[in-house]
């Protein structure tokens, strides 16, 4: 990150309602008077906010998402009274698990007692839990773009009979109107 003051940088990342995150950041030694501030939140209607931190040096949060949107980390740089800047940067070591990656099966398998195998398959069971929300969250998505879309299609549809009947309508008074006159002219 460059030693710019208020320099920010943000990554983000689409999540599903209720995902379990473990978000893990480290900042690596640099230079004096550099300090970097964090906040995380995501940009549904509501904004929820799930963390900030201030003169970060190494953090692990861990949350679950509050709706269907993209959780957004921002790193903010932040030079202390009396520095300049001139171009040093500084490193943030980041990474963002989400689902079955961000759960803490090391801890379950201590308190457990179960192997390594047992271990893998509670994983990919829970991998499988996520994939299974996922495709139910897609399906229920797409009940709602199609009900809008034939919504729509009927819309236009009815718009279109109407614009249809309204151009047949005035071709008729033409029709009527340019015979009237032509009779008139006794031209007919």
């Amino acid at each position: 990150m460059p030693d710019v003051n208020g320099a920010r940088r943000c990554l983000s990342q689409w999540l599903p309602m209720g995902t379990h995150v473990k978000m893990t950041a480290k900042v690596l030694p640099g230079f004096p008077g550099q300090t970097i501030n964090m906040e995380i939140h995501d940009d549904s209607p509501h904004l929820n906010q799930y963390g900030a931190r201030k003169n970060l040096d190494e953090v692990v949060l861990r949350f679950d998402t509050q709706a269907h949107a993209n959780v957004i980390v921002c790193f903010q740089n932040a030079l202390d009274q009396g520095y300049s800047q001139d171009g040093r940067t500084l490193t943030i070591q980041f990474k963002m698990e989400s689902g079955a990656m961000a759960e803490d099966l090391h801890k379950v398998q201590n308190e457990l007692k179960l192997k390594p195998m047992e271990v893998e398959l509670r994983r990919l069971s829970m991998s499988l839990d996520d994939i299974q929300d996922e495709l139910q969250y897609l399906k229920q998505r797409e009940g709602t773009l199609r009900d809008s879309n034939e919504k729509m299609n009927s819309k236009v549809k009815t718009f279109s009979f109407f614009s249809i009947g309204f151009l047949v309508v005035v071709a008729v008074y033409e029709v009527v109107y340019l015979r009237r006159f032509f009779q008139q002219k006794k031209l007919i």
